[in-house]
């Protein structure tokens, strides 16, 4: 990531769920370049702990722990350790998801089941769990991420499409219940090419970028931008709405 160090987040400290790679892992160095300390949470435990030694080598505040997020208790336990560590939260990165893509009739039940419990539960569980020691700290900030897939419907991706719109309704429903203190917005990335589009040809891949207006996929760094953007004090008076971050993906109307 080409940004230098910052101060945007100094003193502030935030979770970021899926942080081992693509996005969560953007974001989690991001915020840590802005003064933020940072509890990077991934069920994938070896990438999760190399990106925060590589935070602290770079003079970042980091810890690992491994958490499946669509489990409350494990949840519980990530803002206890963060707590514990630093004595304070104000950003919540809820980031991390689940996905297999079929139509209705071929999705198999338990891959329907695991694609809401970590795509779409874990938002719910995340704010259940981090809203009070945010509360406790003055208030803050929740980051969602949410998708294109938010917005419009894309074939075979029943659950990916339902998880995402609830992810999306359920911004708005938070920064209702939790304002003033606490902001609560979404970021809807679009094509974005994290390990996700690992071995897809890249024919595909220029066939995608074609047509997107931006005339290229998008970076982790993208959409990482844009949620130092919405966790920042630069968007006190933005709550409840979504930013898509999509290289005009969605102007298309063909």
């Amino acid at each position: 990531m080409a940004e230098g160090r910052g101060n945007r987040l100094g003193g502030k400290v935030a979770i970021v769920t899926g942080s081992a790679s693509g996005i969560g892992e953007a974001t989690a160095r991001l915020l840590a370049l802005e003064g933020a300390a940072v509890c990077a949470v991934d069920i994938d435990t070896a990438a999760g702990k190399e990106v925060v030694k590589e935070i602290q080598s770079d003079g970042g505040q980091a810890l690992f722990v491994r958490a499946d997020v669509g489990k409350g208790a494990q949840v519980k336990r990530v803002v206890e350790r963060t707590l514990s560590a630093w004595g304070r939260l104000d950003i919540l990165h809820n980031n991390a998801y689940w996905s297999r893509n079929a139509p209705a009739t071929e999705l198999d039940e338990k891959a329907w089941d695991r694609t809401l419990e970590v795509t779409l539960k874990s938002v719910y569980l995340g704010a259940k769990h981090a809203v009070p020691a945010m509360l406790e700290s003055g208030g803050g900030a929740i980051v969602n991420t949410g998708s294109v897939h938010s917005l419009a419907g894309f074939a075979g991706f029943t659950a990916y499409d339902a998880a995402k719109g609830g992810v999306l309704a359920m911004t708005r429903t938070m920064a209702i219940d939790f304002g003033p203190d606490i902001r609560v917005n979404a970021v809807l990335p679009g094509a974005i090419l994290t390990p996700a589009w690992d071995g897809t040809p890249k024919q595909f891949r220029n066939r995608i970028a074609g047509m997107v207006p931006a005339k290229r996929l998008g970076a982790p760094e993208d959409i990482a931008r844009a949620v130092l953007f919405l966790a920042s004090e630069e968007a006190s008076y933005i709550t409840g709405t979504s930013l898509t971050v999509d290289g005009g993906m969605l102007a298309r109307t063909e």
